[in-house]
């Protein structure tokens, strides 16, 4: 029998989307929705929608298909919350986050609001431009890929040591993040901060095969 983490995966892959541009939504969407209802006490469809960008009828059969997979209950008002199946499969998507937040880029010549999640996982078999290319079919401007090894903020193919090419950045990265030896952190910049952060996410899932 499957565990609930490799159910809830597989049925992302398998889901019928609903038609039509204003009513699309994909995985990024659905998990980005656990995330909110996480750090909720309880959410409604209406901020979902709004939060997430998509239509009322996108977020009403999200919700209907979580709660079907009993990771959402549903409160008498319509509010939204983790069951204790739902906090266990999101903590398992989850595995590999370490921080996340809004970071400035301006010191390698961004200029739009950019986010960043700080993550633990072995990032090395992946090409950064495939990276960047996910970050951009989902509206951002374009990504950053660092890695933090031997002491030192690495950026692969631009500079072994961004303490000597963008003193500001590195400054940034290391107030910003607790890095660990091996720890990367995923940048994504985009027109707005919410956009960004879909598409730092969208790289972090991607890293995990969740599409």
């Amino acid at each position: 029998m499957s565990d609930p983490y490799s159910t809830f995966v597989q049925s992302l892959s398998k889901a019928v989307q609903p038609r039509g541009p204003a009513a699309a939504y994909t995985p990024v969407h659905v998990i980005k929705a656990l995330l909110i209802i996480e750090s909720s006490k309880s959410v409604g469809r209406v901020m979902l929608s709004r939060v997430l960008g998509i239509g009322e009828g996108s977020v009403r059969t999200i919700i209907k298909r979580l709660q079907q997979q009993s990771l959402i209950s549903i409160d008498s008002i319509g509010g939204c919350a983790l069951t204790p199946v739902g906090r266990e499969v999101l903590g398992q998507i989850k595995k590999g986050m370490v921080s996340s937040g809004s970071i400035d880029l301006s010191g390698m010549g961004v200029t739009y609001p950019s986010f960043a999640l700080q993550v633990n996982l072995d990032v090395s078999a992946h090409s950064v431009l495939k990276l960047r290319d996910v970050a951009i079919r989902w509206g951002a401007e374009g990504a950053i890929v660092f890695h933090f090894s031997g002491g030192r903020i690495v950026v692969p193919s631009i500079t072994d040591d961004l303490s000597q090419t963008s003193p500001s950045t590195h400054y940034e990265l290391m107030s910003r993040f607790r890095l660990q030896d091996g720890d990367y952190v995923l940048a994504a910049f985009s027109h707005d901060v919410a956009s960004a952060e879909m598409s730092a996410l969208a790289i972090f899932l991607y890293l995990k095969g969740i599409q």
